[in-house]
């Protein structure tokens, strides 16, 4: 007999229990409630977890239906290996033990009003049953989508550069090129060779994969002119006059010698592989009828993406916009940090004084004009070019005062409403000079295209001195990042692997000798965080709160970020915390130096009796395997 809806159940069965139970309506989470009224939220595989160690411990549990605390506390200690839920029943025991009661009976069906929140079924079938249920309720949860840059896009292209005349098309499509990617990655796979033209040496930069042995580009010693580019009897021009100002060759012009010719080094189609190999089918150059075309290739996102990413300090909220934002050009994206002095005038743009040449007098005076910002830009180019997504990327949103940034552009932020608004005179002239025959400023009002996306991060363990207020958090989506304690990330889709959690071989170099396991610091600490009732898991560390160059992060590195931030963020008005326990009166002081006194104060933190984390001793590697000691 399949289990009612687990919604439902949690409410018929609120009758019978002090104790409070939800099902989250996103994400796949269980919140419960003490009876203080305080929520906690535990992910359905932390649940599933508690559940299946149980049961593979039920010579310990099955004696323990009845609650009693002490005994639930030190079984839950020792036996729950999500460190999550660990921390969870150490804390939290008995609201914790009615919820996982409580999911017990809905999966077996067992009647509302013979539950009990002093008693638990501990039957080995019913386990079993639990599990399974779970899990599938725990799969409607999973997310079966494509990465971010595949969901429900349309494939568009438009010209970008178009010429009747081969030379001329390949000299303004490679200027293009040059523009969006830059020199130094379009030009790495050159080769240089001394040449000739006339009485004058150069050096030839050659593709060889693409244009043989033919010259792409001359590289001379000073400034050339149409003459000196110039050669043979008819006084050809071997060259464009124009100095492409290439920031390795200042003295570089392109070729012209270029021919529509299958076998030729500079032909058509052998630019056109070019473009499309270099670009990686993000351009393709055409020939239609009598012009040669450069087209760009974007996918538009239909699903309009305004989310804000949370999460502990380290957790890798900036490195998940990062991925999304990683497909596309420096063009198409603004990354901005809020913080305490960001102001509207900062985002949006304001009145600034300019210097300015007057015409009549040629004197250099001062005067004020509208000066656009980040949003304004990005705003104006989303309008502009509605075939293409532009992101506009916010780090650090909760340390604004995001009401006074904002101001009445908070309002647009309900996509799902076709709001609109007046912005201020200088503004609207702005635009309107820009956006002719747009909506970007039809009506004199303002309103977000679909093509733009904003995307945010924040840390959770930031106090923020302006707390954002419901209206403004309700039109955003939001993501938690939770902190990974596994070899893997929980990334895996339908067509690609789990990637690595590269934290997990992160190593902290005590000295030449001695090092420990990154993760194996981040679990124990922040257990020692949830664990305190006036810390909380916002002020945990991350798995990248420190990134180090390679794996190794030095003993300054760690003194300098992960004990500062422990002592100034975490454990600063404790009275009873993990430093204490070295030493009744420290202060962070006694970590200096740090090679001496950093490094000892570190090896008693780490002790069985305060953090107990293993310490590996090179030494006694090499004595095991009879290696000598260098």
């Amino acid at each position: 007999m399949k289990p009612i809806d687990l919604s439902e159940y949690f409410k018929t069965i609120k009758q019978n229990s002090k104790f409070e139970a939800t099902l989250a309506k996103r994400g796949g989470y269980v919140t419960f409630g003490n009876t203080s009224g305080k929520s906690f939220t535990l992910g359905l595989d932390s649940v599933i977890s508690i559940v299946k160690d149980i049961l593979a411990n039920l010579d310990k549990f099955k004696n323990n239906s009845n609650y009693d605390e002490k005994k639930w506390r030190d079984l839950s200690a020792a036996n729950f290996k999500d460190s999550a839920a660990n921390a969870m029943a150490t804390v939290q025991t008995k609201p914790l033990f009615t919820t996982i009661s409580k999911l017990i009976c809905w999966s077996n069906n067992y009647d509302v009003s013979k539950y009990s929140d002093n008693k638990i079924n501990l039957n080995k079938e019913s386990l079993k049953k639990t599990i399974h249920e779970l899990e599938l309720l725990a799969e409607l949860y999973t997310p079966k989508q494509k990465p971010i840059d595949e969901i429900n896009t349309t494939e568009t292209s438009a010209i970008v550069v178009s010429e009747k005349d081969l030379k001329q098309f390949a000299f303004s499509a490679f200027k293009f090129l040059l523009n969006q990617f830059g020199s130094n990655e379009i030009l790495k796979n050159t080769i240089e060779k001394n040449s000739q033209i006339n009485e004058t040496e150069y050096v030839g930069l050659k593709m060889k994969p693409y244009f043989g042995s033919g010259n792409l580009i001359g590289s001379f010693d000073q400034e050339q002119t149409r003459e000196s580019l110039s050669s043979g009897n008819q006084n050809t021009q071997r060259f464009f006059p124009e100095n492409l100002n290439l920031q390795d060759y200042p003295y570089s012009y392109f070729s012209t010698q270029w021919g529509d010719v299958d076998n030729g080094n500079l032909s058509f189609n052998n630019f056109k592989n070019f473009v499309a190999d270099f670009s990686k089918g993000s351009f393709e150059a055409k020939k239609q009828d009598d012009k040669y075309s450069l087209f760009q290739k974007t996918k538009l996102n239909r699903n309009i993406l305004q989310k804000i990413y949370y999460g502990a300090p380290g957790t890798g909220k900036s490195h998940k916009i990062e991925n999304i934002l990683k497909n596309y050009l420096d063009d198409e994206k603004e990354r901005i940090t809020f913080h305490p002095e960001y102001d509207y005038s900062c985002f949006v743009g304001g009145y600034r004084p300019t210097s300015e040449v007057n015409e009549e007098n040629g004197k250099l005076e001062i005067t004020y004009k509208f000066v656009p910002q980040v949003f304004t830009n990005i705003y104006v180019k989303a309008w502009k070019n509605q075939s293409k997504d532009y992101f506009l990327a916010i780090e650090e949103i909760n340390r604004g005062n995001c009401a006074e940034i904002f101001g009445d552009l908070f309002q647009l932020l309900d996509r799902k409403s076709d709001y609109s608004i007046s912005p201020s005179k200088e503004l609207k002239e702005h635009l309107e000079l820009l956006l002719v025959g747009t909506k970007g400023i039809e009506g004199g009002k303002m309103r977000l295209p679909s093509n733009l996306h904003i995307l945010a991060s924040m840390n959770t363990s930031d106090q923020s001195l302006f707390p954002m207020d419901s209206a403004f958090k309700r039109r955003w989506d939001w993501e938690y990042i939770p902190i990974n304690d596994k070899e893997f990330n929980d990334d895996a889709t339908e067509t690609s692997e789990a990637t690595k959690n590269n934290s997990y071989d992160y190593i902290v170099k005590i000295d030449d000798n001695l090092s420990f396991k990154w993760i194996d610091f981040i679990i124990n600490v922040n257990k020692k965080i949830t664990f305190n009732r006036n810390l909380g898991s916002d002020k945990c560390i991350g798995n990248y709160f420190i990134k180090p160059d390679n794996i190794e992060i030095s003993l300054d590195e760690f003194i300098n970020k992960a004990i500062f931030y422990l002592w100034i963020d975490v454990f600063k008005d404790e009275d009873e915390s993990i430093f204490s326990l070295i030493e009744r009166n420290i202060s962070y002081e006694n970590f200096f130096p740090i090679n001496s006194n950093g490094k000892d104060n570190l090896i008693k933190l780490l002790s069985p009796k305060i953090l107990n984390i293993e310490i590996t001793d090179k030494r006694k590697k090499n004595e095991n395997t009879e290696e000598p000691i260098e």
